[in-house]
């Protein structure tokens, strides 16, 4: 059962788990790939439980326990809608950002605000025992795709006993049958312009606004990572936080996406938000600026970069950018194009990329606002959506 199987995980290893992760191509976002990732970690002494282990719950999990799947559907469901007014200006930039390219899409389908809407209509359908037989018989396909999908093993030990857990591993996976040409999947090409108005359970705003660029390839991509920093200290902060009320505003740069996003944080404005965005442009063409404002942002971009990590997670990091086709190399070739930007770059890639005409558009508002955001909503073509 699943609780014989949580008292084993315990006693074995530190921890488990099972995600997803999906990225673009470093030179085109509309190319997207995706892994399944079962990671875990456990003392040296554990290790040959900790490789058995791993085999067993990719390879002998059970999809008959209907109740317990849809427990864990309500908890998830429970968690996303809570995090609404947590999380709400990522949810409204990943709505904004959703027509910009396949992978956007998808993470406003899984995780996003239309991510809730699935959610809340699996958990109707888990609530019938047929709904509940046949999500058992979804699951069970999907896992016997990913069975044969090609596979990768990653591990991280101290080098007096790797060769010792290498081993272990080899043992424990031999004889685990993958199609070595097989797996993946295609989203179709995807480039539009979206506006909606999400109506959900929150008392305040959040406001989110997106713009289509490049991949993190892009000869302008460090331009643009920049340009976020210099619009959130130089207009933004003071316009959104400080005159508007909001809890935080700011702008940013998505690359793995290609998109260049706005956002507000528990706002008590909707229109004049959205007005603050645009001058927030009018702002950088226009107005002379310090090079202590780029030099600001530009060490704000390199700090991140070269935030340290642990041993293990400077490892995971590694394997997980070249899965897809990211490599050392073009990070450091990143960083040293960001030290290169200037102040005409900065307002090049704003004239070029940053257009009232391809502006996306997302808004979440309180429930009980649907009549006060009539104008608005017919202002700028907004489609109202019920969460």
């Amino acid at each position: 059962s699943y609780l014989e199987a949580q008292q084993r995980q315990a006693a074995t290893v530190g921890s488990i788990h099972a995600f997803v992760t999906t990225r673009g191509r470093v030179e085109d976002e509309q190319a997207v790939s995706g892994h399944l990732n079962l990671s875990s970690k456990a003392l040296l002494r554990n290790h040959q439980q900790q490789s058995t282990l791993m085999r067993e719950v990719l390879e002998t999990v059970r999809f008959d326990e209907t109740t317990r799947q849809r427990d864990l559907v309500k908890q998830q469901l429970a968690r996303r809608e809570q995090s609404i007014t947590g999380n709400g200006h990522g949810l409204a930039m990943t709505a904004a950002s959703a027509g910009m390219s396949p992978l956007a899409r998808l993470h406003h389908e899984q995780a996003g605000l239309e991510g809730i809407r699935r959610l809340r209509s699996l958990d109707e359908e888990l609530s019938s025992a047929d709904g509940a037989g046949d999500f058992a018989g979804r699951l069970q396909a999907l896992h016997e795709t990913f069975e044969k999908a090609p596979l990768q093993i990653l591990a991280i030990a101290d080098e007096a006993h790797l060769d010792e857990v290498c081993e272990a591993i080899d043992n424990a996976w031999s004889g685990h049958v993958s199609n070595a040409s097989g797996g993946g999947f295609t989203r179709p090409h995807l480039r539009e312009r979206r506006g909606e108005l999400w109506l959900a359970n929150t008392q305040v705003n959040f406001c989110a606004r997106a713009y289509p660029t490049g991949p993190p390839q892009h000869p302008d991509a460090p331009a643009l990572t920049v340009l976020g920093g210099v619009l959130r200290n130089g207009f933004l902060h003071r316009a959104i936080r400080e005159q508007g009320g909001a809890y935080g505003g700011g702008a940013s740069q998505d690359s793995g996406i290609a998109a260049f996003r706005f956002y507000s944080y528990r706002d008590p404005r909707l229109a004049e938000t959205l007005a603050d965005f645009d001058n927030a442009l009018d702002w950088m063409l226009d107005t002379p600026h310090e090079f202590r404002a780029l030099e600001e942002a530009i060490l704000g971009v390199v700090s991140s970069i070269d935030k340290p990590s642990s041993p293990a997670g400077e490892a995971k990091q590694h394997f997980h950018n070249r899965l897809y086709g990211r490599s050392h190399e073009q990070r450091e070739q990143f960083r040293a194009h960001v030290l290169a930007v200037t102040l005409d770059d900065l307002r090049r890639v704003t004239q070029t990329y940053l257009r009232p005409e391809l502006a996306s558009t997302a808004v979440i508002a309180p429930a009980g606002m649907r009549d006060a955001t009539t104008d608005l909503c017919e202002e700028l073509s907004l489609v109202v959506q019920e969460l």
